[in-house]
């Protein structure tokens, strides 16, 4: 998942030694959507090394995260990446990563940060400079270690470990991850798992302890403070329970995450094709809360509660792509189920009591003759412009705007249409601001859906073709209600696409002609959260998606 979406999703651990010294990396995600496993990874950091791009440079993403380093206090160390490439340009990215420190409210101290210059394909660097590189990354591990501040810990002090990470195995059961910060860690000790000062002490055995060695965990008996390891045998344990020991616990506090911004309903597949498929293994009610269940036991970022009915559950995250991601990994454990359109969540100012909407930043990067395309669009979702410079390709414009989260939804998809696929985006959560009641159109076209079960015909999507552009095929079945289309006009089209050519005697015209149909809309989990609007849901299944009316699957 993370190779084709091209970002981080889920943290990953590694561990080098490098003149005798071992090295955990690891790897955090930057996207704002998966925030929380940036903030419990980077507790367990000393230090961090902040990549940016030689041609990019900082990207919303990198704004996250480097944030949060900030707020903990870590030493970061910067390395500009990809040097190597013909657009780079090292002086502006260097400069520009030197201005988000400052905006950022750094100290004198971490603005004046290490440099390193590298190219991880070719797997060289150097800290003098992107012309002066050397033949392998030894500039970056000795950079690492010299400026890296030793870990806070006493191995003689009583067992401390934030559990910051779950896994888990068919084998062993439930797998914790974290960092000793005191004491060490043995198989067969007994300890105790406590969440805060306040919470139960529970007790446990180790069965399995494992320390990480390079890409892989490594069997160990024993793990002592200051290192990173994950251990097997209790399987009552979430994600900000502290490992103490039984004699003297001392828990730590807990990991505190952001509250999610957005809301959808998740429910089983009620329409008429639910459960036809082979490949669809779990359908059932009872299998979907035990399936969010274990994601919310996971990702601190999820919640869920329950729906409008016995069968559907109201699933919270941090973004459209958060969720996009778990219906995704779902889809393809075999789960076949609904969901409503995105939620965006209001909460209450204490002090005020007026209500507050989520901001989004959003960064967008596209082509010099699409710029007053991009301009007009943001302007119609109340977007409000922060920025405007030359991009790292040229005759490219980067435009930073303001604009609440419930309008970036279905952005990325208008921009594709627009712009001819040329404009980039990219968002991360900014503040929360005054909701000032307004109400704004998700799209700007209305559906096309069919009147009768069946299949689609080869004469009938011919016929209306002219009316808007179809998400099936000849061929392909279909049930009433079901969104086969995308109107030209903005109301909602109903049609029947089943509908056969009347036969007669009556002969066609000498000469021979071929007809081709355009093909098919094809479209992603994430173009179709994009695309739905609020009287609609979206069918997942293992092959694939389907959009229908509420009153044609009845789903409130």
């Amino acid at each position: 998942m993370s190779q084709e979406r091209g970002i981080t999703i889920l943290a990953k651990n590694a561990a080098v030694t490098y003149k005798g010294i071992k090295i955990n990396l690891v790897d955090t995600p930057g996207h704002a959507d998966f925030g929380a496993e940036v903030e419990r990874i980077l507790n367990m950091a000393d230090a961090c090394l902040l990549l940016v791009d030689a041609a990019e440079g900082p990207m919303p993403q990198t704004k996250f995260v480097l944030r949060q380093a900030l707020k903990l206090q870590k030493k970061i160390i910067v390395c500009i990446n990809k040097v190597d490439k013909p657009a780079s340009r090292v002086d502006w990215v260097l400069d520009t990563t030197f201005d988000l420190f400052g905006c950022l409210g750094a100290d004198d101290e971490a603005c004046d940060f290490p440099v390193v210059y590298a190219s991880g394909f070719q797997g060289v660097a150097s800290t003098e400079g992107p012309d002066e590189l050397e033949k392998d990354l030894t500039p970056l591990l000795d950079t690492i270690l010299q400026e890296t501040p030793p870990p806070k810990v006493d191995s003689t002090a009583p067992l401390q470990m934030l559990v910051s990470n779950l896994d888990y195995d068919d084998y062993v059961g439930r797998i914790c991850i974290g960092r000793l910060i005191s004491g060490e860690l043995k198989v067969g000790q007994e300890v105790g798992i406590m969440y805060g000062e306040d919470g139960e002490l529970r007790k446990g055995t180790v069965t399995k302890l494992w320390q990480f060695k390079n890409n892989d965990k490594d069997p160990t008996d024993i793990v002592k403070a200051g290192d990173i390891c994950c251990f097997s045998g209790i399987s009552e344990v979430m994600i900000g329970d502290t490992v103490v020991d039984t004699q003297t616990p001392l828990p730590l506090p807990p990991i505190q995450v952001e509250e999610p911004t957005v809301a959808m309903e998740f429910t089983i597949n009620k329409s008429p094709f639910a459960g036809k498929l082979k490949e669809s293994t779990k359908v059932t009610a009872p299998q979907l809360k035990a399936r969010l269940e274990k994601e919310c036991l996971t990702n601190l970022a999820i919640r869920m509660e329950p729906g409008s009915t016995t069968e559907s559950f109201k699933v919270k995250g941090r973004g459209t792509l958060q969720l996009g991601i778990l219906m995704e990994n779902m889809r393809r454990e075999g789960f076949e189920f609904m969901v409503s359109a995105p939620e965006v969540l209001l909460r209450e100012d204490p002090e005020t009591g007026k209500k507050l909407e989520p901001y989004e930043e959003v960064v967008i990067d596209v082509p010099n003759e699409y710029q007053g395309v991009i301009m007009e669009e943001m302007q119609k979702k109340m977007g409000v412009m922060n920025s405007m410079e030359s991009g790292a390709v040229e005759n490219s414009t980067v435009l930073t705007f303001e604009i609440p989260t419930r309008c970036t939804i279905g952005m990325p998809g208008r921009f594709a249409q627009r712009t001819s696929g040329s404009a980039v985006m990219s968002s991360q959560f900014s503040h929360w601001g005054e909701f000032d009641g307004s109400s704004v159109k998700i799209r700007e076209k209305g559906s096309i859906c069919t009147t009768a079960t069946g299949k689609a015909t080869f004469y009938s999507i011919l016929n209306f073709q002219q009316r808007g552009k179809f998400f099936v095929e000849h061929a392909e079945e279909v049930y009433a209600g079901q969104v086969i289309g995308l109107h030209n006009k903005e109301i909602d089209l109903d049609v029947n696409i089943t509908k056969e050519k009347a036969v007669s005697n009556v002969r066609a015209a000498s000469g021979s002609f071929t007809v081709n149909l355009p093909p098919k809309v094809e479209m992603s989990i994430d173009d179709w959260l994009g695309h739905m609007d609020t009287d609609e849901v979206l069918e997942v299944t293992p092959v694939d998606c389907r959009l229908a009316k509420k009153h044609a699957v009845k789903m409130k």
